[in-house]
Parts: structure tokens; sequence; C-alpha cells
């Protein structure tokens, strides 16, 4: 911003400026606010209003403890083995705002003859612009189904007034808006109906499908029990009615068989072993030691009984090789025997187990589709009787009515929107104008721009304002000015015989300072002159006669205060073009002590720039929203500034 102090080393924004900078320009932002709140209150009033309608329900909710098929139903059909195919769900949103749903309701609301819902125009004509466009790009309009854009238009509309919300304990509510508050009314209405029928509808529907299934289930599973009931009666007949019994009997026959035939081996190896020792002809006491302890059932009483020795089992004679070979084939022909019956018995045994394993799952079949049977006749007689009783616990909270107070445009949301955008727009082109302008909006700036401790207001000088040298004299004589005595001081400390009062655009101008300055400063012993070199000074009245002072008339004087114009026809301005107007003022100082050189406004430039390089003290005069930027920077770069008088 050019507003904002101009600093070499410091590019940040100040705030006070930028706040002083918005407040100059309160009025126009004003002004703005105002005419947003107009335009503001111009949409309110040409904007169609929309009334919003709303209904409020709670459908019926499925519990276990009434009639309705719900989770006693769905639990004895999971036992079964069957799905439970009720939902307990309400229909869902996207069910409600399609098209199918708004099919229904369009024969009764007739959505067609609505003209805020139906807004499709099929003999619209595009604007001169966009059929310019069309034509510059190749556009080629296709043909159009009317009565499906019609309905994509309808459904449209539908979605963007018609909302449906779930609220915390389980209630519907449904919003609609149209410009005509009784058809919102009606349209709420139809929907919140329509819901609850569908509803009901749906339930109904659900409890035939499932009744149906039921006894189709049912007569399925009374089939499969007489079928199992009927095999199992002809097993029995077929085969015997205690395969259990039967196949226990074999089991035992067979273990006894293979007991006996394990005692005959046992014989059968102990007599091979006796018949090779005899015919070895080794009896003697160790082999009868050896062949007892690998075969310990010769000292069985059954072993000695078939060869025919003593029971007596200290008493051990060798037995005769004949006998023994005898009993050796005896036994042989006998383990034959057993094994033949082993494998008949085994046989049998199978036999009797693959009938006892037919009796059992037959058995089963029929106990499982006795169990079936009893499960599903009792979920078709809770079916029937929740087809009988249906109570219904659905609640309308609330039925819509017309509105009466529109429910858009929100006047208090228009008008803080066009407050928003009038202040926004305001404060931008407030900060636009303030850069076009480039001055200084804060006294903070100005004394910020200047490098001297010398910064003063220049309020308390301005009741001396175009005052004559004698009125300024009767007036500080009263009541001096703290400001002239301080900058008196400075211009005595930096020993300056030129004093360069300039005036930027203030309310003072240089003379003003400088004639009062020198009534102050005045005294015998210091002479002071004031030279006034804007352009709109009074000019020289040569009437009479006027003293001289070097190249300079003086045009007023009090005391030792001289007030000079040029002499002859030239004015003050058309001196500095000379090029003898530095020696001039360096003659004035052998007759004055100080020279005080004044200038404003648009003036002050050509004075600085005629005095540039000369040792001079630099005062300048400024004022906030005036004082141009780059006059006073410009001022700076000629002549550096040693007081600064601001308002």
């Amino acid at each position: 911003m050019q507003n904002i102090p101009n600093s070499e080393n410091n590019n940040e924004i100040d705030l006070r400026e930028l706040f002083a900078t918005l407040w100059a320009y309160k009025l126009f932002i004003t002004s703005t606010c105002i005419l947003g709140i107009a335009l503001g209150c111009y949409k309110i009033m040409n904007t169609d209003k929309q009334f919003t309608s709303t209904a409020i329900f709670k459908l019926a909710q499925e519990t276990p403890n009434n009639f309705s098929v719900g989770s006693d139903v769905n639990t004895l059909a999971k036992i079964a083995g069957f799905r439970a195919s009720i939902s307990n769900s309400i229909l869902s949103k996207d069910a409600i705002s399609g098209r199918v749903f708004i099919e229904k309701l369009d024969a009764k609301l007739n959505f067609h003859a609505d003209p805020y819902f139906n807004t499709y125009n099929p003999n619209s004509v595009d604007p001169i612009w966009k059929s310019l466009i069309k034509r510059a790009i190749g556009w080629q309009k296709s043909s159009i189904d009317t009565e499906e854009a019609i309905w994509q238009n309808i459904v449209s509309m539908y979605s963007l007034n018609v909302e449906l919300e779930e609220t915390d304990d389980g209630s519907i509510k449904v919003v609609v808006t149209h410009v005509k508050p009784h058809r919102a009314a009606e349209i709420a209405n139809e929907i919140m109906h329509e819901i609850i029928s569908s509803t009901k509808n749906k339930k109904t529907t659900e409890q035939k499908e499932q009744l149906s299934y039921l006894s189709n289930i049912l007569a399925k599973a009374l089939s499969d029990l007489e079928i199992s009931q009927s095999n199992l009666k002809e097993f029995a007949l077929e085969n015997s009615a205690l395969p259990l019994e039967n196949f226990a009997t074999e089991s035992i026959r067979l273990d006894a068989l293979r007991e006996q035939l394990n005692q005959t081996s046992k014989l059968h190896e102990a007599v091979a072993a006796l018949s090779l020792i005899l015919q070895n002809k080794t009896t003697d006491r160790n082999n009868y030691l050896a062949l007892r302890q690998k075969f310990p059932i010769i000292d069985q009483v059954e072993f000695r009984r078939i060869l025919g020795q003593s029971e007596v089992i200290s008493s051990w004679s060798w037995p005769d090789k004949k006998t023994v070979e005898a009993v050796f084939d005896i036994l042989s022909e006998r383990k034959n025997i057993l094994q033949s019956k082993i494998n008949a018995s085994q046989i049998d045994a199978e036999r009797s187990g693959l009938a006892y394993e037919t009796y059992a799952r037959l058995e089963r079949e029929a106990k499982i589709a006795e169990a079936t049977y009893t499960v599903l006749i009792e979920a078709v007689k809770a079916q029937t009787m929740a087809s009988g009783y249906r109570p219904d616990s659905t609640e309308v909270y609330e039925y819509a009515s017309a509105p009466i107070v529109p429910s858009a445009p929100r006047p208090t949301l228009f008008l803080i929107l066009g407050a928003t955008l009038g202040l926004f727009t305001g404060v931008v082109l407030s900060l636009i104008l303030s850069l076009k302008r480039g001055v200084y909006y804060s006294k903070n700036s100005l004394r910020t721009i200047t490098q001297t401790w010398l910064k003063a207001s220049v309020k308390p000088l301005l009741p001396l304002k175009n005052k004559s040298l004698g009125e300024l004299n009767s007036i500080l004589v009263k009541k001096p000015r703290k400001l002239l005595r301080d900058i008196a001081v400075e211009i005595h400390k930096s020993g300056a015989t030129r004093v360069v009062l300039t005036s930027s655009r203030a309310k003072l101008k240089g003379s003003d300072v400088a004639r009062a300055l020198a009534s102050y400063m005045q005294s015998d012993n210091i002479k002071i002159s004031v030279i006034d070199f804007s352009s709109k000074a009074e000019k020289l009245n040569t009437d009479g006669e006027q003293l001289i002072v070097e190249t300079f008339v003086i045009s007023e004087s009090a005391g030792q205060i001289s007030v000079l114009r040029p002499n002859g026809d030239l004015t003050a301005m058309e001196l500095l073009s000379q090029k003898s107007f530095i020696e001039k003022i360096q003659l004035l100082n052998s007759s004055f002590d100080l020279v005080f050189l004044c200038a404003d406004d648009d003036d002050v430039i050509s004075l600085l720039s005629a005095l540039e390089g000369q040792e001079t003290f630099h005062i300048t005069l400024v004022r906030t929203r005036n004082t141009k930027i780059a006059s006073l920077a410009q001022m700076r770069s000629l002549i550096p500034i040693k007081g600064l008088l601001h308002d």
C-alpha cells in the first residue's frame, strides 16, 4: 500500500495506518453497507417465497410379545433349518425417493400439472449468446423424449424439495418445500400416508408368503415322516424287529469261538514242541524247564489231561511218543474246525451289523421327520394366529399443515449477506481509492516518515492564521506558544540563517507560521525577513513610496520583522527561475539575521529545488488525508526536514 509509511527497513503492514485509512472512508463504507442491505431487501421482495411443511410419524415396530411373525417364528424357522424371510426394517430412503414411489404419488398428487415440480418447457429457446456458441462449435441438438424429460425433471425437483429424516427415537419426519403452503402440506401428508400404507402392505405380503412357505414345508415334512415310518415297518417285516439283540448274540458267539481257537492254538504249539523233543530223545530236566518257560500251559490241568499225565504240578513224566502224535493230530483237526466256525460266525455277525445299521438309519430318519413336523406345525399355528390378528402400533405425531411464515428466503440471512457484501466491497474500494490518492491517513505515519524529534501538532497555531504582524505581536505577548519556543530553540541550535517553511495542503500556510515565528523570535539584536513564494500571494501595491532592501521591497513591517516582495513586476515564483536567485537570497543575510522562505502546495517543490544544496533549516506543515506521499518523499530528497508540524 502506498499509504503505509515508506521505510526501507520495514515492509510490514502498519495496522494503525490501515484502520486510519478505513476510518477516513467510513462514510463511503457505510454507504456501500446501506446499498448492500438495500440490495438484500430487493432480493427478499423479488425472490419467490418458499414454504416448508413437516409431517412426523412413527412406524409400527415388531416385538416378541405380540402376535406378529417376529423373532419367535424366525427362531422356529432357524431350528427347522430354514432362513427367516421377514424383515423388521422400514422402507429405505432410496425407495421413498425412487421413481417407482414418485409414480405412485403422481397418481394422487399429479406432479405433471404442478408448475413447481414440472418446470420442463419443450418450447424453450436458447439465449442468443448460447445459440451463437452452439453454432460456432457445431453443436447438433439431438431428439429428446418429452415424457422422459418431464419425469426426470419431476424426480430432480422431488429430490431437491422433499427430505426424509429419522429422529433419535425412531420417528420419521417428512419435510416438503413448495411455493404454495397448502400444496406443501398436501404433499407431506400424502407421502406420510403412502409410507404407512406401503409398510403395512409389505408386512402383510411377507406374512402371507411366510405362511405359504411354512405350509409347503410342513406338507413335505409330513410326507417325509410317513415315508420314514413305512420304511421302518417294511424292514421289521422283512428282517427282525430286534436287530440289536441279534447283532449282540452273534458278536458274543464270535468272541467265544475266537477264545477257544486261541486256547487250542496254544495247546497245539505246546504239543508240537513236546513232540519235537521226544523225536530228538532229549528228555532231560533242562529241556523240561526250558519247555515250561516257553509254554507255561504245560503246567495247566487241561494240558496234562489231554496227555493222560498226572495233574500234580510237581510230578512230571515224559509221555509216550505215539500218544503225543495222536493228541497233535486231534488238536490240529480241532483248530481247523474252530476256524471254520469262526468264519461262519463272522459272516453272520456282519450280516446282523448291516441289518442293525439299516434299522438305526431308518429309525433316525423317522425321529428327524417327526421333530421337523412338530416344529413346523407349531410355526404354522403361530403364523395362522398372526394372520388373523395384526395389531397396528403406527403413530402419527403431527400432520403437515399449511405454514404461515415462509421458510425461504430468510430476511435476516439476506440482510446479513447484503451488509457483509457491502462492507467487503466498501473496504476493497476504499483501499483501492487510498492507493490511488497516495496520501497519509494517520499522524503516526507522518511522524514515522521524518528523522527529527521536532514533531508536533499545528493545532496551537491555528488561531494565528491570516493575522497581521501587529495582531500577532499582541496575541503572542498575551499568550506565548510553547511550539514556537521549541522551534526557535532548534533554529538557534542549528545556527541556520535561512529557514524554509513549506505547507503541503495543510490548514495553515507557510507564511502564517513564518510570520508567527518571526514575531516570537524578533528582538533588538535579531532582524528577520519573510518572503512568501506562493503563487497565490497578494501582488505588491506599487502606489506610494516603499523601502527597498537589495532587490526586494518591504511590503509590511513591524519592529525587527520585514515582509519582502520582489521589486518590479516579477513575482516571487518568477524570481526562482533567475540564475542570480541564490545570490540575491545570500545578500539578504547581510541585512537580516534570519531569512524565512515560504511556499505552499504545488510551489513547494519549485522552492526546494531552487534551494537544493544550500544550508537551510526546513520546516514543513502536513495534513492527514491531504499530504501526498510522493510529494513528501520528494521534499525530503531535496532538503531534509528538520521540523514536522501536522494536523
